[in-house]
């Protein structure tokens, strides 16, 4: 009787656990997509770094389309790439800056 009941509170135990684990896995899978305050070095330095055709076919995933959308400053005399390097060398949206070798669409 003993040993079945502290097998039961173990199985208990692990259910428990198993739940928290899972429920902490979704939290985390469910993150918003493009600049999020956790992602915005990589995608800074992504954006700008790789050839000109790995770019460009990068820059239309989902979660670069949402950089640009946020770092969009609605000024028609300026590209969707000059917007996101000032955004990205904005310390407020991304204190590391941009990594790598990055190309300056602004130059």
């Amino acid at each position: 009787m003993r040993k079945e009941l502290i097998l039961r509170k173990s199985l208990i135990a692990a259910a428990i656990a198993s739940l928290l684990a899972a429920g902490a896995g979704l939290g985390i899978a469910s993150a918003a997509p493009g600049p999020n305050g956790h992602n915005n070095h990589g995608l800074c330095t992504a954006y700008f770094n790789g050839s000109a055709n790995g770019q460009a076919h990068k820059h239309q995933a989902g979660p670069f389309q949402a950089l640009e959308a946020a770092a969009s400053d609605n000024d028609d005399n300026t590209s969707p790439a000059e917007d996101v390097w000032n955004w990205c060398n904005d310390t407020a949206n991304n204190p590391k800056g941009i990594g790598g070798n990055p190309d300056d669409p602004t130059s």
